[in-house]
């Protein structure tokens, strides 16, 4: 069973068409399908495998469609479908045993201005292609062009041409395709018409089924955590074993989640009750220290916060955001809670006095 964690990795790792957003340009005696196969870099400051994330993708495509999947990484079931008119993106994937066609939202993917071009060129796989930036957000998009293909293809902008190389600086880190080989073919159609058994549904509305049903922790009272080593925003480290002999509350969140943020005063307040006394209140998430260094400026989080530990959620399987766990002096589980709760702040103050 995936964990959750995973689903909310694929939609950034797999994700490199949102915005494309008109109609490709018609280009006369240029083939209209074809496939393009990937090889994926990736340079990041969080423990991430590279063979975990996934190194080789493919883009399938005719003139009105584009079909991406990964060929290897943690996740292969999961593919992506682009209508290239309108800029749809759904995303398919599996979790829980469930089927789900996710619409992509402008809020999902980072912001991305207009490319400028470059004067750089170079031969990609038999074709030239052209250098162009734009901005993305807080950086840069990079992509080499080539006009040679019958469609127009760029990740998360609208396209000048067909993108044989992009660089991404995401939240993970950044992220290079490069193109390993060029096929323009007929091509399987049968691909763009996904199987009905995918459940069409919002980002929103798949926050609210997962976390509406019942999930089950991977937290089991009596038992101990496992040790963590991990590195806070002050480049201090960390290991779980050396908080014994203290009640320790872990919360673990993303930047990117409401349930998240509308609990923080909470357990803001909660950590102010216990000041000076032997309990810890530590706070873990996947996101960059970067990032959730501009986030703190904006929403206090005053827990020992420790970014880039995706490995350690998925180590922990983490099923749903947010989740709280409470561990004895001895480095044993008392009590964990999933998800959002309008009475957080009593329900975990119950757990932390058990413990103590």
């Amino acid at each position: 069973m995936k964990n959750f964690i995973t689903l909310f990795s694929f939609l950034f790792i797999l994700s490199c068409s949102q915005g494309q957003k008109k109609l490709n340009e018609k280009k006369s005696n240029l083939p209209k399908s074809g496939i393009v196969e990937y090889d994926i870099s990736l340079k990041t400051d969080e423990n991430v495998d590279p063979k975990d994330f996934g190194t080789k993708a493919r883009t399938t495509f005719n003139a009105e469609k584009l079909y991406l999947k990964k060929l290897d990484g943690k996740d292969t079931e999961s593919f992506q479908i682009i209508d290239l008119a309108s800029g749809q993106e759904t995303n398919y994937i599996t979790f829980r045993d469930k089927k789900y066609a996710l619409l992509s939202t402008s809020d999902m993917v980072p912001p991305v201005g207009e490319f400028t071009f470059q004067k750089d060129k170079k031969v990609i796989q038999g074709y030239t292609c052209q250098k162009a930036t734009a901005p993305m957000g807080d950086s840069e998009l990079v992509a080499w062009f080539t006009p040679d293909m019958g469609v127009n293809f760029c990740p998360y902008a609208d396209a000048k041409g067909f993108a044989l190389e992009y660089t991404l600086n995401m939240q993970y880190g950044q992220v290079t395709y490069s193109a390993s080989k060029v096929s323009l073919q007929p091509v399987d159609e049968k691909l763009f018409q996904p199987s009905p058994d995918y459940k069409k549904i919002t980002m929103k509305e798949l926050q609210a089924e997962l976390m509406g049903g019942p999930i089950e922790s991977n937290f089991k009272k009596g038992e101990m955590l496992p040790n963590f080593d991990l590195t806070d925003m002050h480049d201090k480290r960390l290991q779980l074993s050396d908080l014994k002999g203290k009640v320790v509350l872990i919360n673990f969140w993303f930047i990117n989640c409401p349930p998240c943020r509308m609990e923080m005063p909470d357990l803001n307040e909660l950590k102010a009750e216990y000041a000076g006394k032997d309990v810890e209140f530590i706070a873990i998430t996947f996101d960059r220290k970067n990032d959730v260094h501009k986030f703190l400026k904006e929403i206090p989080f005053d827990y020992r916060i420790f970014p880039n530990a995706r490995q350690i959620i998925e180590k922990y399987g983490i099923m749903g955001f947010p989740t709280s766990v409470i561990i004895d002096k001895s480095g044993k589980i008392v009590d964990s809670k999933m998800g959002g709760s309008m009475n957080i702040k009593e329900e975990l103050k119950a757990f932390i006095e058990a413990a103590m």
